[in-house]
């Protein structure tokens, strides 16, 4: 389930309406119709390799932040990091009112995927998981000026540098466990496979989109094979060719 509980790391949350996008390869969306799940990637197979890491502000503050325990945060920085890095599992969209010609750019060269339209309000009340599920928006920031808060491991994991900032990233995070874990300890925690580097979130397919697009470029008979891919699993949601591609009017 979502998690309601208001939780420091994850204050900055979208509205109920604001429109949010996901981009994917065909092969994604089917599974996303024959599953029924979202899969939720392990922070480590990320493209940005400064996931669940701090910056140079954080590093000169470390000395005032721990106090006497400084040396000890220090020596198992690097552990923590590598152990939150597998443990952390986590779906990323991108927040705009339309579709976004750059993030087509990234994730769909050869004009051979869809976007999911969706928003804040559907997206959380499509999960159906028993998972604890928190989500927010993605806080960009200058890691020479700005200290990243350290109180929780969530932190790290909520802030990016500002070089992503057009991502417009609305992140949900699941913790997994990789073994070791006491669940008396009271950790959001659930079992994972052994070496799982996704894991399915269950979702409500017909709450969560609202309709899909098709890349630009695409040729017009995906669009018609998305659609009757949509028909045959009993969907009705709006399926279009996105238009950025269309030639401009004179």
């Amino acid at each position: 389930m979502f998690e309601i509980t208001r939780h420091e790391s994850f204050e900055n949350q979208p509205e109920g309406q604001d429109v949010l996008w996901r981009y994917m390869d065909i092969a994604r969306f089917i599974s996303l119709l024959e599953d029924e799940a979202i899969f939720f990637a392990r922070a480590d197979q990320m493209a940005d390799k400064w996931e669940g890491s701090y910056g140079p502000a954080n590093i000169e503050m470390r000395p005032q932040m721990h106090g006497e325990h400084f040396e000890m945060m220090r020596d198992s920085a690097s552990v923590r990091r590598a152990f939150t890095l597998k443990s952390m599992f986590m779906s990323c969209w991108h927040e705009s009112p339309v579709e976004s010609a750059a993030m087509w750019d990234l994730y769909q060269r050869e004009g051979r995927g869809v976007a999911i339209q969706t928003n804040w309000e559907s997206l959380t009340g499509s999960l159906s998981s028993s998972r604890r599920i928190f989500g927010g928006r993605i806080k960009y920031a200058d890691y020479h000026t700005e200290v990243i808060p350290e109180e929780n491991a969530f932190d790290a994991y909520m802030h990016k540098r500002l070089s992503y900032a057009h991502e417009r990233e609305v992140r949900l995070i699941t913790l997994v466990a990789t073994g070791g874990l006491d669940p008396d300890k009271g950790l959001p925690f659930m079992p994972s496979s052994p070496g799982s580097v996704v894991e399915p979130v269950s979702v409500d397919v017909r709450k969560l989109v609202r309709s899909v697009y098709v890349a630009p470029d695409s040729p017009p008979w995906i669009t018609e094979l998305i659609k009757k891919l949509a028909k045959r699993y009993g969907h009705d949601f709006e399926i279009r060719q996105s238009d950025l591609a269309s030639d401009p009017i004179a």
